[in-house]
Formats: C-alpha cells, structure tokens, sequence
C-alpha cells in the first residue's frame, strides 16, 4: 500500500475530511456490536493528526505480505480485506442503522475490544483505522478527579484512552497492518487459522502416512504455533499434497537430522507417539530440511 499519497491527503487543506468514531466489542458467535457517539470538529482535527503522524513514522519501512506465522522487526504488512472472515461482519455493526448512538454504560466499556475510525476523504474516498482499546479502571481504592474552576470532581466512570498509534489501516481493500498481533485479536483471524489448519490437515491425512492420526490432529490444533504453521502451508496446497509422495526422502531427512521419528515396519508411515514430535512433523509436511547447493550445508528453515 502507497502510504504517502494518503499522508498528503491528511495534509491537503483543500480536501474535505469527516470522520466518525465506533466503539466495538466482539459477542458470541461472531457477532458484533459498535457504539457511534459524535465528536466534535476539534477532536476531529486531532484524531486526523494522530492517523497522519502514525503513518509518517512507517511511510518508508518494508512491506510485505502478511504471514500467520509472524512478522520481521521493521517491516509492516499487507494484506486482502477478502481473507479476513469477520470483517463484513464489524462492517455491518457499524452501518448507520445498526450503531448504537447512546452513551456507553460503565459496564459496556469494560467489554469493547476496539475501535474504528472512519475517515471520509471529499465525502468520497473512505479509510478505516483500527486501534485495539486501552481501558483505565477506576482504582481499587480512592477515586480519579478533575477540576473544574478550581472545584475538584470525582470522576463517577470508567474511561477509555486514544493513544497515538495505530494498529490497521483498511483502505481500497487492502489492510496495511503497523501491528502484527492486532490484526488477530481484532478481526478474530486465531478461528480463522484453526478452519485453514483442518483443512490442511485434511490433505495430509489423505496421504495416510502418519498413524495415530486423530491424536496427531487434535495436538496440532491444541498448539497455537503448530496451528500458524499450518495455516501458512495451505497457501501452497501442491506443495501440502506432495509432501510425502517421495516417502523414502522422508526416511532420510529422518536420518540425516537424526529426529526422534519411528516408522511402521516397512518403513510406510509415521508413527506419532507424542506432542514433542509436532514441530519436526510440521517441519517436514512443510519442506522444511534443506541442503545447500554449494556447501551441500545441512539445515532447517526456521519459518515455524
């Protein structure tokens, strides 16, 4: 995503900005709820900075394509609006007829997940940003206050804090995502991974070489690590189909890397016996041992 172009907009006094601000908290079955409340133009004019000075921090760092598995310091990531399943979903709670424009109630605040912004471009061009919330809890004991002419006052509720960055930016269907994690709590995407993972787990089971299958798959999808791992595989589902059709370079991989692998008599499958082998497993339904060309250097891309 071209950064600057949008950071000039934000700096353009001829252009138009309007925005608007949704309060939203995840419910069950991924279902959403936004709260709309109205904020004045001067705040507008604020969250506009906060947005513009967060990209300029990024506006000449890497970007690369988003990987389940995770991201290199000082690179940011891209990814298609389309391969996030909950998003239509936040979408629809923020539709003018849908959002709750009443004040927030106390135990309401405690249950929002995130916030959006909707920034309006020549009532024309349309961004969203995403912050993930920051909630201040009243003290346990004593109170916050405030003053107000010199008069102190006791502040009766629970508040929510705007800081200075941002987490997404959605634009053209296209998400520019400045923090990794966030991406993943906010829109939900560990349900995600966990369907991608079960249908790449599906592929291999097919291949019938590995027995024990049932445990085998109930463990990769009880570790988080292992879950990412198998998510990202299934973005090359030849490579997945082809894993173990040359069975017997398996065997050696095995050998070389002297990985605590059995075989069945034979030598047809795995034997999965327990959780510790989940990671060389992954490791090889992934292609993951290599040998160099030049050096014929053994080793493991540590993508997992």
């Amino acid at each position: 995503m071209e950064i600057r172009p949008i950071i000039q907009m934000l700096d353009d006094p001829d252009k138009s900005i309007d925005v608007r601000l949704y309060f939203t908290r995840k419910r069950i079955n991924n279902r959403y709820t936004s709260f709309s409340p109205s904020i004045e133009p001067e705040l507008q004019k604020e969250l506009v900075k906060i947005v513009r000075d967060a990209l300029a921090e990024v506006v000449d760092k890497e970007q690369r394509n988003y990987s389940p598995v995770g991201t290199i310091d000082g690179v940011i990531e891209h990814c298609a609006v389309n391969g996030i399943d909950s998003f239509q979903e936040i979408l629809r709670s923020m539709d003018e007829d849908v959002a709750i424009r009443r004040p927030i109630t106390s135990e309401e605040i405690k249950k929002l997940n995130f916030y959006c912004l909707k920034i309006y471009i020549d009532n024309a061009e349309e961004m969203l940003i995403f912050r993930r919330v920051t909630k201040f809890n009243r003290l346990s004991k004593g109170m916050v206050g405030f003053f107000v002419n010199n008069d102190f006052k006791k502040l009766e509720s629970d508040l929510l804090g705007i800081d200075k960055n941002i987490d997404l930016l959605v634009k053209n269907n296209e998400v520019l995502v400045m923090n990794h994690i966030a991406l993943e709590r906010i829109f939900s995407v560990q349900e995600q991974f966990v369907g991608k993972a079960t249908e790449t787990l599906n592929i291999v089971e097919r291949s019938n070489r590995i027995t024990n299958f049932d445990q085998f798959r109930e463990d990769c999808l009880g570790n988080a690590r292992i879950v990412r791992a198998l998510t990202k595989i299934l973005e090359n589902e030849e490579r997945v189909q082809q894993c173990f059709e040359n069975f017997e370079n398996v065997i050696q991989v095995v050998d070389i890397f002297e990985l605590d692998i059995n075989f069945e008599e034979g030598n047809n499958a795995i034997i999965y016996e327990d959780k510790s082998q989940l990671l060389d497993i992954t490791r090889l339904i992934r292609d993951s041992f290599y040998r160099s060309l030049i050096n014929s250097r053994e080793g493991i891309d540590e993508g997992i």
